[in-house]
């Protein structure tokens, strides 16, 4: 036979009054005859309870300050992939599109896309003012913007819009596979 209380009908015990305590104030005894006793004004929840009063257990460790009282620091980005993955991007649409389209409309997305490389190092160089970042080197703003430009015009030239298609959708399927290996 074991120690254990066994309790009749199965798993649920039988009904006994609650203990008192915990997080709940106790009941309050009836006043006592007499004099009726001046009213006490309560504690705010938030300032520390007097000495000579017994606080209820969950007041005891009742926070007096604010839990956040330290900024956090703004972590700077890791590396170029943005700046790489745009670029590739880049390559994939407009040598895709290129034997589709007037080449004034690839004069108009190149310089699009320098316009938007500008912007981009333009709020990468406001952010590094703003948090007293060290500078980052500049050259992989220009490399993109001028051999992204560059890479359109030889794939272009040398394989083709049909075949520039194919490829950037060999890379995309390659890298959709890679996501959902590490994701």
């Amino acid at each position: 036979m074991s120690d254990s209380p066994q309790y009749p009908g199965g798993y649920q015990y039988p009904e006994e009054p609650e203990p008192e305590g915990g997080y709940t104030r106790p009941p309050v005894p009836p006043p006592a005859p007499g004099p009726a006793p001046e009213p006490v004004e309560q504690p705010s929840r938030t300032a520390p309870a007097p000495d000579d009063a017994h606080p209820v257990a969950a007041e005891r460790f009742r926070r007096t300050t604010r839990a956040r009282s330290k900024a956090i620091p703004v972590e700077r980005s890791r590396g170029f992939w943005h700046l790489a993955t745009g670029t590739v991007f880049y390559v994939m649409v407009v040598g895709g599109m290129a034997d589709y389209v007037d080449p004034g409309a690839r004069i108009a997305a190149h310089l699009v896309f320098w316009v938007a490389i500008g912007l981009a190092f333009l709020i990468a160089a406001a952010r590094e003012r703003r948090h007293d970042w060290a500078p980052r080197p500049r050259w992989p703003w220009i490399t993109a913007a001028l051999g992204g430009a560059v890479a359109v015009e030889a794939l272009i030239l040398a394989v083709g819009s049909p075949a520039i298609i194919i490829g950037a959708v060999v890379l995309l399927t390659l890298a959709a596979f890679f996501l959902m290996l590490v994701g």
